[in-house]
């Protein structure tokens, strides 16, 4: 599909900077309007921090991510190959805070347990800039 991306960067928290502004000109070429753009932002930068942090425990891998546009909706996707989600850690001290945030911000949050790592599935309804 035409206005699909998907991007494999490598774990580290100084990539997340290129995380940002990778998902920033996606969105911006959409025509997504800034306070959405600013939202998909927060979420994917709580998604990317905790893989680097939780899914890959610093150590090297990529984190997968793919955005699509479809009408009105931003589909996003953040993958990693790392240890796993534990629901187990669900406080703050335990890093739940951030998946925290990214759902509550998200339309449609949706974590899938893979055999190695990880895929957390989020849909964001957007408007379009004027």
């Amino acid at each position: 599909m035409q206005n699909e991306i998907k991007l494999y960067v490598p774990s580290s928290l100084k990539n997340l900077s290129i995380i940002r502004a990778m998902t920033k000109t996606y969105l911006e070429h959409q025509k997504v309007e800034q306070k959405d753009i600013m939202k998909i932002l927060s979420i994917v930068d709580e998604l990317a921090t905790n893989v680097i942090e939780h899914g890959y425990e610093y150590k090297s891998g990529d984190i997968i991510i793919e955005l699509q546009k479809n009408n009105d909706i931003i589909h996003l996707v953040v993958e990693d190959n790392g240890v796993g989600f534990d629901e187990s850690k669900i406080s703050k001290d335990e890093g739940g805070m951030g998946l925290f945030l990214a759902k509550a911000m998200a339309d449609n949050f949706k974590v899938e347990k893979k055999i190695n790592g990880t895929k957390i599935k989020v849909e964001k309804r957007v408007k379009e800039e004027i």
